[in-house]
């Protein structure tokens, strides 16, 4: 291995939800009657979790929970005790929801388990394309995010980089600015622009460059909504112009920069293709034993789900059965998909993330 370059550990990542009353899809009946079952599916709990193809990410029973504790910020259970496998459980409902800002918050506590589990060692993170894993931090350079002028309700970005004069450039106006108004205020899109002398100052097209363009309402009552042409490529609103710039193109989702500032690398799924997650035959096996033994009750459901994932005594025949199954080329917009002895040839998966699975 050259110098300076680290072994690379597979770490797969989805969600998955289990219910209370989903629970054995046959079983034995007297002839003539039907059992009783309810018929919603119950309350439910949403499990993310990160797989490697040993099994569950979890710290070494090598390693004591003091040295653990040790670390202040280590993320703890409800009764206190240090978490030790990468699997964070919600019982969804009443407003309590998965949502971007818990995704990354549970891979920025997992990350930390690297180092006992497999020291020395570079994690490569693989993620679906999720909207929540593709959430923004607050700070990001987000375009849709900014308002024409400046002020009011839009965030405070971090630094942009304008590549025409090579110069860092300041979506904040500094507290000294000459006017008082401004000071400490976020930039809006139109003063950005003009800085970077994109602006158009006369000419055809002046007095409808807007903010962002909107769509023909079909009714009066519809809601506003925002449509920019692609054959225009980035020039027919003021929105469109500034997200086309090389520094707006390039923000990466909030969930890639943690990774990668720790030290480690993101891949991204193709859209549609959950079979490429080994991860997806783990939950299989899961929700076989939790069906096999519901009791119909989200108290049951609780020890039901952990006992499941102990039951599972190996991952890394998920993860040879389904790498086993495609053969990746990396030839142009495509790959060839030989499952089954059915050598499928599945058109359009190239992706437009630089970081996905399949380049």
């Amino acid at each position: 291995m050259p110098p300076g370059q680290k072994p690379l550990v597979l770490i797969t990542h989805d969600e998955s939800t289990f219910n209370a009353n989903d629970g054995k899809r046959r079983l034995w009946a007297e002839s003539g009657k039907q059992p009783l079952r309810p018929k919603s599916k119950g309350k439910g709990i949403m499990v993310s979790g990160f797989l490697t193809p040993g099994g569950i990410l979890r710290i070494p029973d090598t390693i004591s929970d003091a040295e653990l504790l040790a670390d202040s910020s280590w993320p703890k259970d409800e009764a206190g005790n240090p978490e030790r496998e990468a699997i964070r459980y919600l019982e969804y409902g009443k407003d309590n929801y998965w949502t971007g800002e818990k995704m990354v918050r549970h891979t920025k506590d997992v990350i930390p388990f690297l180092r006992y589990a497999f020291p020395g060692c570079e994690g490569l993170f693989a993620f679906d394309n999720a909207s929540n894993h593709c959430v923004f931090a607050p700070d990001a350079l987000v375009a849709s995010k900014m308002n024409l002028g400046y002020g009011r309700k839009q965030p405070l970005m971090r630094e942009g980089w304008d590549h025409a004069r090579r110069l860092p450039q300041s979506m904040i106006y500094p507290e000294n600015h000459p006017d008082t108004a401004r000071r400490g205020k976020a930039k809006g899109v139109k003063a950005v622009l003009q800085e970077r002398k994109l602006w158009p100052a006369q000419g055809r097209g002046r007095r409808n460059f807007v903010l962002r363009c909107k769509a023909k309402k079909k009714t009066k009552t519809e809601p506003d909504q925002f449509r920019c042409d692609p054959a225009l490529e980035g020039r027919c609103c003021a929105t469109s112009l500034l997200q086309s710039q090389p520094d707006f193109q390039a923000q990466k989702g909030q969930l890639q920069e943690e990774v990668e500032a720790a030290g480690h690398s993101v891949i991204f799924y193709p859209k549609f293709h959950c079979e490429l997650n080994f991860i997806e035959r783990f939950w299989c096996a899961a929700k076989y034993y939790t069906r096999e033994n519901c009791l119909y009750t989200i108290e049951s459901l609780r020890t039901t789900i952990p006992a499941a994932f102990r039951s599972i005594t190996s991952a890394y025949k998920f993860y040879i059965r389904t790498t086993g199954r495609y053969q990746i080329q990396a030839s142009g917009d495509s790959f060839k998909f030989s499952g089954g002895g059915t050598g499928q040839r599945i058109q359009g998966l190239k992706h437009n993330r630089r970081d996905s699975l399949f380049g």
